[in-house]
């Protein structure tokens, strides 16, 4: 199929890849100005050019091949997303417990840290917690 000459090869290619997967009694069925704007929308909707990064990097394996995509832009679609409110709930809660996570391991590590340097902060008391870690894990 011919395609217009304002398009790059890479979107050609990829107009050229989903008129190829139709069947051909399909393909007749559509008029001259039906394909150039079935071509023109497939191009528009692939186009790479709407995002300020664009990482498509692509990772070999021994016989398998991965690729990941990183897209950031403005968002330009037209339906609005209805938030669910359980939705948010949930987030929220995942982010908050992952926070109170990650904080709890900083506290635990500098805790050990300190301990593992002698230092004693009140004379005379502990929580045992160096104690328990030097018996399971150094001796």
């Amino acid at each position: 199929m011919k395609f217009s000459n304002n398009y790059t090869t890479e979107e050609n290619t990829v107009a050229a890849r989903f008129f190829n997967a139709m069947s051909e009694d399909v393909l007749l069925s559509f008029t001259a100005e039906q394909k150039k704007e079935i071509e023109s929308s497939i191009i528009k909707n692939t186009s790479r050019g709407d995002h300020c990064v664009d990482l498509r990097p692509v990772i070999g394996v021994g016989k398998w091949r991965y690729y990941t995509i990183f897209l950031i832009g403005k968002d330009r679609r037209c339906h609005v997303r209805k938030r669910d409110s359980l939705s948010i709930l949930l987030k929220s809660l995942f982010i908050l417990a992952g926070g109170i996570g990650l904080f709890m391991s900083a506290v635990l590590t500098m805790y050990l840290i300190k301990s593992a340097l002698g230092i004693d902060i009140f004379k005379h008391f502990s929580f045992g917690v160096w104690d328990a870690f030097r018996n399971t894990f150094i001796s």
